[in-house]
């Protein structure tokens, strides 16, 4: 079961279930590149979560990012699907700063 940078597999990923996305890749794996360029060809953008990810040589955000939950995750593909986190909602994220010590309003 393939899973993204952005931690959710791809199984159960909207944009892969209808079409709009192949499956994806970690920021790690060769393939994240390929990915990246196969975006730019379909969608005429790359996912700025997972080209963060391949820049930062991070392998998922969730997992391996210091910076997780940051402001990628917040507004990463409004220009595409409109207003609103992706792919994690605001409460969940919230969670995750509160969780980690971080400030609820404080935005990494």
């Amino acid at each position: 079961m393939p899973t993204g940078a952005c931690g959710v597999n791809c199984d159960v990923c909207g944009l892969y279930v209808k079409g709009v996305c192949g499956t994806c890749a970690a920021g790690t794996d060769e393939r994240a590149k390929k990915k990246l360029d196969e975006q730019m060809e379909v969608i005429n953008m790359h996912c700025p979560i997972l080209a963060c990810a391949v820049e930062r040589k991070v392998g998922y955000c969730l997992r391996d990012c210091n910076e997780f939950p940051c402001t990628k995750f917040e507004s990463a593909l409004e220009s595409l699907l409109g207003p609103g986190p992706y792919p994690y909602s605001a409460k969940y994220l919230a969670m995750f700063r509160t969780r980690l010590g971080k400030n609820k309003g404080e935005k990494t």
